[in-house]
């Protein structure tokens, strides 16, 4: 009952933390720990009730700026005319999904992945976590695991994309359709759209990107 009540506090402070706008990190950081939900040393990116809060709430992890003047801030999400919309507090995402992604904001890119599209691919690893239309919760209804949405080469995600998971093929595009063996996207350049066959690779030739030495 305790951690229920715990589990709350956070998803309030969350909701009403960020309902006037956008938040960088740090900010949230001490506003939670002067409600004594955040240790001193404690991150809010690796608190549990804090990640449990992000996903239930489809809060967004935004970069803002370039470079060490940049910061990353979460945001409650919005409309197209920029209203805050209302958010449902059960989610049901498989807890290293939610983890995993939430670990790529940290991490380098591997070899032959250019900066932009590693960017590119954790923030569509995020809007298909948050999406209003529950793909992630969908995939794993259908039995779609993490190599299948996220693996990808160890080194050298690009030069085998035959064997990479979903969420690269999706490279800025829109996902349409998600079923048990394929889905369809949507190509951001001219909207054509792509037929993906979930692939069955052995896990010794995929790892997962948050699994990277």
């Amino acid at each position: 009952m305790k951690d229920l009540r715990g589990q709350a506090r956070v998803t309030a402070f969350l909701r009403k933390s960020l309902a006037e706008g956008a938040q960088d990190i740090l900010t949230l950081e001490a506003m939670a720990r002067r409600e004594a939900l955040l240790g001193e040393r404690q991150r809010i990116t690796h608190a549990k009730p804090f990640k449990r809060a992000k996903y239930s709430l489809r809060i967004r992890s935004v970069r803002a700026g370039f470079g060490t003047k940049g910061c990353w801030r979460w945001e409650l999400p919005s409309d197209r005319d920029g209203a805050r919309q209302p958010v449902r507090a059960e989610r049901c995402l498989p807890d290293d999904w939610v983890e995993g992604v939430e670990r790529l904001n940290d991490y380098r890119p591997p070899t032959d992945v250019p900066p932009h599209r590693w960017r590119q691919f954790v923030s569509d690893c995020q809007s298909f976590l948050n999406s209003p239309e529950n793909w992630a919760e969908r995939a794993a209804e259908l039995g779609w695991d993490a190599r299948a949405l996220f693996g990808c080469h160890r080194n050298y995600p690009l030069m085998h994309l035959g064997s990479a998971g979903l969420l690269w093929a999706v490279n800025g595009g829109k996902l349409l359709e998600l079923h048990r063996d394929w889905a369809v996207i949507e190509l951001p350049v001219n909207r054509s759209q792509r037929t993906f066959s979930r692939r069955d690779v052995a896990a010794e030739k995929v790892s997962l990107p948050w699994d990277r030495a």
